[in-house]
């Protein structure tokens, strides 16, 4: 069935709906953070072992890996819009019911349904964006996920207002705001024109082979560069706190690189629409990496500086290559994307292990040390990236 895409006859930049997705991209992903806030609750009133604690996250992620089928579904079907309308009501839903659950299996099988309407969304939205984007598909792109790396900072908070307020039981109360985000975009999106593609959509085998150059060189980048991210993101406040300081110094440095990657986010696509992609990619590979490099070696003030720098361009590599598969994609744009995510969710699962095993082999400095290190073997990659952007 050939694509449809949500787009206008003058092909412009259409902010109003790309905020509006944005919008509900971040409180969609609040309801998704609210795993790791409640979870000692879950613990305590189910009796679940650290073991099992610590597989729920496995559940919700683990349908990140069918990604790429779930986007060929959505292109050949044309059911992109669908997903994107129905998603976070139904995540808003299935996560706001987790504190009524009676058991671990019931519990393990709700965060198995979120995961897989936290995928439906991911496949889709990215690609309704870019078509909502015109020309400026890295701007688009950077307003989308600048919503999720906000969620991170209030998704936390408003899980623990809720429970100090309504309790573990009366979470559900917050499900409505999910059912209202779905009207929004049913609203704002339910009714656009829709524009036949002239070329359908290929199998994913086939999208495989006409994208293989591209895919791997976005793989060789997400690589390196979830060496640094992944080090940070997880070990930051271990390394700083086995570095003799406090742990309220450490929860304010990583604070300090994620709020530094929602600015590089907000930024770097729209820099990537009138610069290049891959002059981006490359000033953001070469600088990330000096600035861990710089982070370990120094103190006080100038730390907080080289975190800022270092999450301003590590996390603001993120919608210059999502825009570099979107506009290469074709009519599989939303199969394109379910590679990159379910790429970027295996690769950073296996980086925390060999980090992890590294930091107790060699110590978490000499871990880090080489992370960014690693970090500078992304550059050749993005030579196999198109020079100039498709349409």
């Amino acid at each position: 069935m050939p694509d449809r895409a949500i787009t206008d006859a003058t092909g412009r930049f259409q902010t109003e709906r790309i905020l509006a997705i944005a919008s509900v991209h971040f409180i969609h992903d609040i309801y998704t953070s609210f795993l790791a806030p409640i979870l000692p609750l879950l613990i305590k009133n189910l009796g679940l072992s650290l073991t099992q604690a610590g597989s729920l996250t496995v559940f919700m992620q683990l349908p990140s890996l069918f990604n790429p089928f779930l986007g060929t579904l959505a292109d050949r079907k044309n059911l992109k819009r669908y997903f994107l309308i129905a998603t976070p009501a139904l995540t808003a839903t299935f996560m706001c019911l987790i504190g009524m659950v009676p058991s671990f299996g019931l519990l393990c099988a709700t965060l198995l349904a979120v995961g897989i309407s936290v995928a439906a969304l991911h496949v889709s939205a990215p690609v309704i964006t870019a078509q909502l984007s015109g020309p400026c598909i890295g701007r688009g792109m950077s307003l989308f996920m600048v919503g999720g790396e906000l969620s991170r900072t209030a998704g936390p908070l408003v899980a623990v207002w809720a429970v100090s307020s309504l309790g573990l039981a009366g979470m559900w109360q917050l499900m409505f705001v999910g059912w209202a985000a779905s009207a929004v975009l049913w609203w704002r999106l339910g009714q656009t024109r829709s524009k036949t593609s002239a070329r359908a959509p290929a199998s994913l085998t086939g999208m495989f082979k006409e994208m293989k150059i591209i895919i791997a060189g976005v793989f060789g980048i997400l690589v390196a560069r979830s060496f640094m991210a992944s080090a940070i993101t997880t070990y930051l406040p271990t390394f700083l706190f086995g570095e003799g300081h406090s742990l309220w110094f450490a929860g304010i440095s990583l604070t300090v690189y994620e709020a530094a990657g929602a600015a590089g986010v907000l930024v770097s696509g729209t820099l990537s629409d009138t610069m290049g992609r891959r002059k981006v990619l490359l000033a953001a590979t070469l600088f990330s990496p000096a600035m861990m490099l710089a982070m370990l070696y120094v103190q006080g003030p100038l730390l907080f500086v080289a975190l800022f720098l270092m999450g301003f361009s590590t996390i603001a590599t993120g919608p210059v290559l999502m825009a570099v598969m979107m506009e290469n994609a074709g009519a599989n744009r939303a199969a394109a994307n379910g590679i990159y995510m379910a790429i970027s969710f295996a690769i950073r699962a296996s980086v925390i292990l060999v980090i992890g095993s590294a930091s107790d082999v060699l110590g978490m400095r000499s871990a880090f040390l080489m992370c960014s290190l690693v970090a500078f073997a992304g550059i050749p990659f993005i030579s196999l990236l198109p020079k100039a952007d498709r349409t």
